[in-house]
């Protein structure tokens, strides 16, 4: 047991700290991805939903380190309190808040979350009530085209989710359902594209299918808008989304080999999008609907070209800083604080 340790404080928030070491995190995660991961989009994904998560993920396990941190009366927690008392205690980490303004910054939170929900569960209805009279692929007229996707899929040992055409006259393919993935193309996007382009857009759509995009998305978009009051939080997620595109293009190349077929399907779908308002789609991402396609379209002729893959040292970079940011958030409650 050990001697005289001090007493923790009891648990409260680090506001000025947690936004600090955000904003801190943002510094870190652009720069690192600008100089070490352009060709790493999966890993810029990783980062970047990290850094928009990060307020209440750093809350919240402080709270956790709190409930679960050895008792001061033991060695290891004296010396925890100690340290605490000789280097913490004098920086401005706390934030120490009176019950009711705790319980009303609670509350917004819940609102937040609430709202955020509500938001997703309308678009999702919007989005099923646009697709009720889809017809899958083979059944809408294509069936060459459902066995190339799987053949596809069987030889790449990935479990073939659902595809249907919707009959819309904007050029949409999408990814929609947490639980169960399935993809849908509409009848413009098929009169626009040859099926080599048609294949490789489903298969970018296969990718992230396989890859869950839309429960990380779900997830990341709720603690986005719980932290409404930071603006580079919709700021990244315009940049995890971008970056989460690219990953997805380049599995599509891998599994078509033929990144210049992605690229012309890309640059043909941005191109009917300026000449059209879209549908709107709360709760998927359409294929190639944003106007900045440029990124994407270099990335397949650099494919093409044999680029180098990324350094594995980038991405244990990468990882270091991820876990990094992980431990300093909860760093304060775990020394006593």
């Amino acid at each position: 047991m050990g001697a005289g340790g001090a007493p923790y404080e009891p648990y409260h928030p680090h506001l000025g700290y947690t936004l600090a070491l955000t904003g801190l995190a943002w510094l870190l995660v652009v720069g690192y991805s600008w100089m070490a991961l352009r060709a790493a989009p999966r890993a810029r994904v990783m980062l970047y939903g990290l850094a928009i998560m990060l307020p209440i993920v750093a809350e919240l396990s402080a709270l956790v380190v709190y409930l679960l941190r050895p008792s001061p009366d033991t060695h290891l927690g004296a010396l925890l309190s100690h340290i605490h008392l000789a280097y913490l205690q004098p920086l401005p980490l706390d934030s120490y808040l009176a019950p009711a303004l705790l319980a009303a910054i609670l509350g917004l939170l819940a609102v937040l979350m609430l709202a955020s929900l509500v938001r997703f569960a309308i678009g999702t209805w919007r989005l099923r009530d646009l697709l009720r009279h889809c017809n899958g692929l083979a059944e809408a007229g294509y069936p060459a085209l459902h066995a190339r996707m799987q053949l596809l899929a069987r030889t790449h040992k990935f479990a073939p989710p659902t595809m249907a055409v919707m009959p819309v006259a904007e050029p949409l393919a999408f990814t929609t359902g947490l639980l169960r993935p399935r993809i849908y193309i509409s009848t413009a996007l098929l009169a626009l594209l040859t099926e080599d382009e048609v294949v490789a857009v489903l298969c970018h759509e296969l990718a992230h299918a396989v890859r869950r995009d839309n429960v990380w998305n779900w997830l990341v978009r709720l603690f986005r808008d719980m932290c409404w009051f930071l603006p580079v939080g919709f700021v990244g997620w315009r940049w995890m989304v971008v970056s989460q595109d690219e990953d997805c293009d380049a599995l599509a190349a891998r599994l078509t080999r033929d990144p210049l077929t992605l690229a012309r399907a890309l640059l043909k779908v941005a191109a009917a999008w300026h000449h059209q308002s879209g549908t709107p789609l709360l709760s998927a991402t359409s294929f190639a609907s944003s106007p900045d396609v440029r990124a994407r379209v270099e990335q397949m002729l650099a494919l093409s070209d044999g680029q180098t893959p990324v350094r594995r040292s980038a991405l244990v970079g990468a990882v270091l800083l991820a876990a990094t940011l992980l431990l300093l958030g909860p760093l304060p409650a775990l020394l006593g604080s």
